[in-house]
């Protein structure tokens, strides 16, 4: 068999740095916002919370835009490590799919509440009708818990295909989808344990997922994957 020249290639590393970027800011813009009510509260409360922290809210919104785009680049990072491994498969396709649609539903999310925000607070006359856009934008954030799992279960598949990471990484990863996809059909309950914004819907499934990108930013961080040379044409066969 002719081996391939290859040099070690570290710009992967930068797809990790930004995935726990992204960690970072996303829980720094989450803390900025302060303690949001819960989506049942009566419209004066989640009026009153808009208004008290408007300035507040607008830089969260925008320190979690910034999170989406680096969440964004550790998703490219992913499905480039994918590619390089495996040039003949659907999966790395899938998984670039998958950390671009969650990309886009992130940003959308925090710019409807951006833009709720800024509305209701410059149109007093709108501050009764808070509620409605408040409670929509958390339940669309509930019910994109299927997009993360999607996206995952593409992930598993790829890391047991290519072995580009340890297998319980596919398996935690199995475990995210899971969690997320159920709680996403939680999104019915009006409140309670089970409700949109509760613990177990709102809460847990997404320190999970947060946990697991960090561990597989840490993981990229660490590798050194080898890519062709230039000019270099990879072998078919002996």
């Amino acid at each position: 068999m002719i081996l391939v020249k290859v040099k070690e290639s570290h710009e992967l590393r930068w797809g990790g740095m930004a995935g726990i970027a992204a960690i970072v800011v996303a829980i720094i813009g989450r803390l900025v916002m302060g303690n949001a009510p819960k989506v049942m509260e009566s419209s004066t409360t989640i009026a009153g919370y808009l208004l008290q922290y408007r300035a507040q809210i607008l830089l969260g919104s925008l320190l979690l835009g910034i999170a989406t785009m680096l969440f964004l680049w550790f998703g490219i990072a992913m499905a480039t490590a994918f590619r390089r491994a495996d040039e003949v498969s659907d999966t790395p396709a899938m998984v670039l799919a998958g950390y671009v649609l969650l990309a886009a539903l992130g940003f959308i999310g925090v710019s409807l509440l951006a833009a709720m925000t800024y509305t209701v607070t410059a149109h007093r006359a709108l501050m009764a009708l808070a509620g409605g856009p408040y409670t929509a934008v958390t339940v669309m954030g509930a019910i994109s818990g299927i997009a993360v799992a999607a996206t995952f279960g593409a992930t598993a598949a790829a890391i047991m295909r290519t072995h580009v990471f340890p297998m319980w990484m596919a398996w935690c990863a199995i475990v995210v989808a899971v969690i997320q996809l159920l709680a996403a059909f939680a999104v019915g309950s009006v409140g309670g344990v089970f409700g949109p914004d509760s613990l177990l819907v709102g809460v847990l499934p997404g320190v999970l997922t947060a946990l697991w990108v960090l561990a597989a930013s840490w993981l990229l961080i660490r590798e050194h994957l080898p890519i062709p040379a230039a000019g270099a044409r990879p072998v078919m066969g002996h």
